[in-house]
């Protein structure tokens, strides 16, 4: 039986299109994880550490957003899409002193022990100042939170780097009374990370600790939640598919033949060129170069 979608906490959620096959995001899942079973076992032979992959949803978009925003926006899924601490280790980044937040996290009617460190802005900027001490803290950590009130510190403090590897702190808010709760919905989320490109990939589990029915149901829940999230919807998107860190792309979905390279101009766009008075157009273009070209084809006036 083909798992049905569950309900998201991100704010858009975009219907799947009538083409839509959740059998074939089966297929693709299956065939998926039977690749990753057979990559591991060749690897354990040549490898002295086992390397751990994901699965990632990827959605190709016909073009780039105009909406920069540098915060990943929370899509809550059925499964979680990372095995459980400590097998993922998690960072809070907290206001000073760390002191008391670590202190907060202990306290019996919260009992929070699946955060592996605690750091805060001011041993950010002092003591992992240092690019390697920053990418030390990337690699020792696979999942890095922050209380929301130091969300705008952020970039400066951690750099590109946290952004290129996608890791950039999640806002929570520790005020919450029920923190515990509140950690655990960050940790069992994953997130869509907003970027101006053509591609986006979204982390929906992690082989072997997800089973193939729970990794097919949170691609179920990830796709309509971050068409969403995507400019345009799905009228901008290209093609869906799924793969790990390291194999190809399993093709699940794909616009329209008709479709694929026909895209009407968005509300941004159009007004940018409403703002340009007194432009002609031509049906040929224009300028020196077109001129030239009309002249070639249909021929000099005498």
């Amino acid at each position: 039986m083909v798992a049905q979608p569950s309900p998201s906490t991100s704010r858009l959620i975009a219907p799947f299109p009538t083409n839509f096959s959740s059998s074939q995001a089966e297929k693709a899942i299956i065939a998926l994880l039977a690749h990753h079973a057979k990559t591991v076992l060749s690897r354990e032979e040549t490898e002295l550490l086992p390397r751990e992959e994901h699965v990632y949803l990827i959605i190709n978009t016909k073009r780039g957003t105009t909406r920069r925003k540098l915060m990943p926006v929370r899509i809550q899924l059925p499964n979680p899409p990372l095995p459980p601490p400590p097998a993922t280790a998690v960072c809070l980044i907290t206001k000073p002193p760390q002191r008391e937040y670590k202190d907060l996290l202990m306290r019996p009617e919260h009992g929070i022990k699946f955060i592996n460190r605690v750091v805060d802005t001011e041993k950010l900027g002092g003591k992992w100042k240092p690019f390697e001490a920053r990418r030390n803290l990337l690699r020792e950590n696979d999942l890095f939170l922050c209380d929301e009130r130091v969300v705008p510190s952020m970039p400066r403090l951690l750099g590109k780097i946290f952004f290129d590897a996608k890791k950039q702190p999640i806002p929570v808010n520790l005020k919450r009374k029920d923190l515990k709760a509140e950690l655990g919905r960050a940790i069992s989320s994953t997130y869509f990370h907003p970027s101006t490109g053509t591609s986006h990939s979204i982390r929906i589990a992690t082989p072997p600790h997800t089973s193939s029915e729970h990794t097919l149901a949170n691609l179920l829940a990830a796709i309509p939640s971050a068409v969403g999230l995507i400019q345009d919807g799905w009228d901008n998107v290209l093609s869906v598919g799924v793969k790990t860190s390291s194999s190809v792309l399993l093709p699940i979905w794909s616009s329209k033949l008709e479709k694929r390279f026909k895209m009407t101009e968005s509300p941004v766009q159009v007004a940018k060129v409403a703002q340009k008075p007194g432009k002609k157009t031509s049906s040929l273009g224009s300028g020196g170069a077109t001129k030239l070209a009309k002249e070639a084809i249909i021929g000099r006036k005498r």
